[in-house]
């Protein structure tokens, strides 16, 4: 009777034994499989200027140039993300550049910062474009010395802007001044 139950003891121990390793080794290799897509978002944005070829330009009198600067937050291109955009004006020769004024610049969407950047106040949605921040400069000939009054057939002004994304930020203030550190 001893020997008896030992063997039922063993075998209850092996029977344990196999049935643990069994559900262990079960439960270790079960998996569910879950294919998850990702997409990315871009931000692409370009500057889009309506100017039109000037006329020549006399170096004695004011010139008054046609310019139209936008933002577009791309162009046809899938996946798209709403931005902020911000644009810096700069001139080829600041001789110059101090005598230009931008006409009819729009203050109500853009803000000038004390930066040198011009911030579009509303988010930039995908396929959309900003508002004009300006529609010309003009150029007084009577601020301009007389040395630089030859250059001004070669004088251009650059439009440089950046975007960023505007997910996770209340407004564009916050935006920017996240990435500004």
């Amino acid at each position: 009777m001893k020997n008896r139950k030992r063997l039922a003891m063993a075998g209850a121990v092996l029977l344990g034994f196999v049935l643990g390793i069994g559900g262990t080794n079960a439960y270790l290799t079960s998996h569910d499989q879950m294919v998850n897509t990702i997409g990315i978002g871009k931000n692409t944005t370009t500057i889009e200027e309506d100017f039109p070829i000037p006329s020549p330009i006399s170096e004695d009198e004011n010139s008054d140039i046609p310019k139209e600067v936008r933002i577009v937050n791309g162009q046809g291109e899938a996946a798209l993300v709403d931005c902020y955009v911000r644009v810096s004006v700069g001139y080829s020769n600041s001789d110059i550049g101090r005598a230009a004024v931008l006409k009819q610049l729009d203050r109500t969407n853009w803000l000038e910062a004390e930066d040198g950047f011009y911030y579009y106040k509303k988010i930039l949605r995908e396929g959309e474009k900003t508002t004009p921040l300006f529609t010309g400069i003009f150029i007084d000939a009577s601020k301009l010395e007389k040395t630089y009054l030859d250059q001004i057939d070669t004088f251009e002004v650059q439009i440089y802007e950046e975007s960023v994304q505007a997910a996770g930020f209340g407004d564009y203030k916050s935006a920017w001044e996240y990435y500004r550190t």
